[in-house]
């Protein structure tokens, strides 16, 4: 879709491990740079030990040092109360129960005690996004759309719109990330009337598929499903497990303190590396200095590892179908999302499901719901 102006709405995928900000120019819609080498994704990642606010890759790759400083995970907390979560062992913050209230408690900037929302969180990404946004569009931002899982309760969708609005933003609309994909997708190729598709879009920590129909060049959504606790870093962590039984059984190495933080940022490089190679390692002496060697672990050997959690997909694939009272060879299009779906194993399961579908898979999967997130912007502000 072109468009005659730079129109100042936008789309953010607000994600757990990732968020991705899409705009209005005159040639179509995009992902923006959101740093100065031109990453057009930005871990949702949030230091407080400076007088400023850091958000992003520079985060990360200080979180070593800086991990009681740093808030990460943001959007499994927002909108809940403290019942609702289960601590995550990663996690080097204090999470506080006031009376079913969730405060987080790290080391501030001078290393003074700072007790923060989940909610400020999210408003200090979006805050950042918006700076980001608005230097790429040149004008102020008046007016943004966020998706939200489908899985999002009320209460977490407010939360949301609470984050965004202590960001600056008073016109502030909410979108299923599963339907923004659709929209991105529907907009962006041609899909045939009667066409009938599956969006399976496995992001961080949440799983959504939607089924939907094309019928007079609309979009009919059948089924909107999702699991919130199904995602890439359940994949991270099956490789945590791993290398730090290793480590500790093989070379009497244990994880712990700053060395978490390390292995995890080094577990999820090397389950990218397997998207496109056959076999990764992980370097012993960065966890011991005194020791030396590598743990090698192939696709296959990870693909076997993970074989309880690729049921939990695929049985939410088949819920998907039956809530939709649709049998697999009825499904015309199966539309890849996600930074999940890039994995070899992802995509040779929805081919082994869906064998005589079309598979359409973008190249950048992680920027798909923002940009659709962007259109929907386009399409409600501009009327």
């Amino acid at each position: 879709m072109l468009t005659t102006n730079n129109f100042q709405a936008i789309g953010i995928d607000l994600g757990t491990t990732r968020c991705c900000v899409a705009a209005n120019r005159r040639n179509g819609f995009v992902a923006i740079p959101l740093d100065t080498t031109g990453e057009r994704l930005l871990p949702s990642y949030v230091s407080y030990n400076e007088k400023n606010v850091i958000c992003g890759k520079i985060v990360v790759n200080r979180l070593r040092n800086y991990s009681k400083s740093t808030i990460f995970d943001s959007k499994i907390i927002i909108g809940r109360e403290f019942s609702e979560i289960e601590i995550d062992e990663s996690w080097n913050f204090n999470v506080k129960n006031e009376n079913q209230k969730i405060k987080l408690e790290i080391q501030g900037f001078n290393e003074k005690l700072k007790i923060i929302t989940a909610e400020e969180v999210a408003a200090d990404l979006l805050k950042y996004m918006k700076e980001k946004a608005e230097e790429f569009q040149g004008e102020p931002i008046l007016k943004i759309v966020i998706t939200v899982p489908a899985a999002f309760t009320n209460s977490q969708k407010a939360a949301t719109i609470t984050a965004a609005n202590l960001a600056g933003w008073n016109e502030v609309k909410l979108l299923p990330e599963p339907i923004a994909a659709a929209f991105a997708y529907f907009n962006n190729r041609s899909i045939p009337n009667n066409s009938t598709v599956l969006l399976f879009d496995l992001g961080g920590v949440t799983l959504d598929v939607c089924i939907f129909k094309v019928e007079n060049d609309m979009i009919k959504i059948l089924t909107n499903i999702g699991d919130s606790k199904l995602g890439g870093r359940n994949f991270d962590t099956v490789l945590i497990n791993f290398f730090k039984n290793m480590l500790n059984t093989k070379y009497g190495i244990s994880v712990i303190d700053d060395k978490k933080y390390k292995l995890m940022l080094e577990c999820q490089k090397i389950k990218e590396d397997l998207t496109s190679i056959l076999s990764s390692s992980l370097d012993i002496d960065e966890f011991d200095t005194t020791k030396d060697g590598n743990i090698f672990i192939t696709r296959q050997e990870f693909q076997r590892m993970t074989q309880p959690l690729l049921n939990k997909v695929r049985n939410t694939i088949q819920s998907a179908l039956f809530k939709s009272k649709l049998d697999e060879n009825k499904i015309n299009k199966v539309l890849h999302v996600g930074g999940g779906s890039r994995m070899p194993m992802m995509k040779a399961l929805l081919k082994e499901i869906f064998p005589n579908a079309e598979h359409c898979i973008e190249e950048h999967p992680d920027e798909v719901v923002a940009i659709g997130a962007a259109y929907y912007a386009y399409s409600i502000f501009s009327a």
